[in-house]
């Protein structure tokens, strides 16, 4: 091999690695647009191979200590760090979940009528029938547990017992919540059956306990309770049952595709808006465990909470977001990049490294 020759060809390339680093370097990661960040790793693996050349040819150790230090900054960017990982939930949070809500919002509107007819429907024949809350749609499970059922003839509300013990109530909440929005968003898989009737069964229970509550004089002060966190809670079980129905609608309505590949299509998006509601849940639960069940604090206060999250999470839900100026590297490119750049590098029967992955021996 000619190596002065491969040299001043790849030369070329190790000093526009050189500038797309100093690039990054200065404006961060999302400097980089899709083609610079496929360039980013293709130039990377590129001259990780280089270096092993320069080893196997027992270079002289200036290029060697320029390779080295030229692959271990470009390592850096492709495999980011935790700093760089906070930046991106931050971002998600901040752009990516409100985008998904947005472009999906029809899935979270069908959740929320699933949830909210039936449930009036139950209110409704609550007020006609107190005794229409031990019904059992499930057998051995009415719509109102018999030990609430006591407790509310009794005048008693159930969540003045817990104002003692908030910390611990707050986490056993905000897991309790968490569990039921899983629930309605993983039963998407059973084409959208098990999403239905997770969201039908907690608006049936929901709206049987207030219809309940209104026969026993009782419903002002459940209203009371519900209204510090339930702004966000119910929230966050719609968007999660969107999220569902539309893994059921990708393997009901495949279209063209196959099941798999419309299944595919849409899983990310779906988890995305699942992942967004795990940070509303988990204020959710805090409001509920502190602020929610305290008899010292009066109704017309818990109201003013309850505005306030509606405003909030309007505000934060549907002001359109832009795409930034200068596009963001979202997790699913960096994954690309480095898939890319742990090709494998074998010697071929010259003695030269050849990429296994498809690419172009090198030199």
């Amino acid at each position: 091999m000619n190596v002065e020759r491969w040299l001043r060809t790849r030369r070329v390339s190790w000093q526009k690695l050189e500038e797309l680093l100093k690039k990054v370097d200065s404006s961060g990661l999302g400097s980089l647009d899709r083609q610079g960040l496929t360039e980013l790793g293709r130039l990377y693996r590129a001259t990780s191979a280089d270096l092993s050349r320069a080893r196997a040819l027992k270079l002289n150790s200036e290029l060697q200590i320029y390779l080295n230090n030229l692959v271990v900054r470009a390592h850096n960017q492709v495999y980011q760090n935790k700093q760089s990982r906070l930046s991106d939930l931050f971002l998600f949070f901040l752009h990516g979940f409100p985008r998904q809500f947005q472009t999906n919002i029809l899935y979270v509107l069908t959740a929320f009528l699933l949830f909210l007819l039936p449930g009036l429907g139950c209110y409704r024949e609550a007020l006609y029938d107190p005794n229409f809350g031990q019904l059992e749609i499930v057998p051995g499970q009415s719509l109102v547990s018999e030990e609430l059922y006591h407790m509310i003839e009794n005048r008693q509300m159930w969540t003045d017992s817990v104002q003692d013990s908030s910390p611990a109530v707050a986490g056993l909440i905000a897991t309790n919540n968490i569990k039921v929005s899983l629930l309605a968003f993983a039963t998407g898989i059973t084409f959208g059956i098990g999403t239905v009737y997770v969201l039908i069964m907690n608006g049936m229970s929901i709206g049987t306990v207030f219809g309940v509550c209104q026969d026993y004089g009782m419903a002002h002060r459940l209203a009371a309770f519900v209204a510090g966190h339930g702004v966000i809670e119910l929230m966050a079980i719609f968007i999660s049952g969107g999220a569902g129905l539309m893994i059921g609608g990708a393997m009901l309505f495949p279209g063209q595709l196959s099941r798999r590949d419309s299944l595919k299509k849409v899983a990310r998006p779906a988890m995305e808006l699942f992942a967004g509601t795990v940070l509303m849940l988990l204020v959710a639960g805090t409001i509920e465990g502190f602020v929610s069940p305290r008899t010292d604090i009066g109704a017309d206060v818990k109201y003013m909470v309850s505005a306030a999250t509606a405003a909030m999470l309007t505000l934060y839900l549907l002001v359109p977001r832009t795409e930034p100026n200068k596009p963001v590297a979202s997790l699913s490119e960096r994954a690309k990049i480095k898939a890319d750049s742990t090709s494998d590098l074998t010697v071929d029967t010259k003695g030269e490294m050849v990429e296994t992955s498809g690419g172009n021996p090198i030199g």
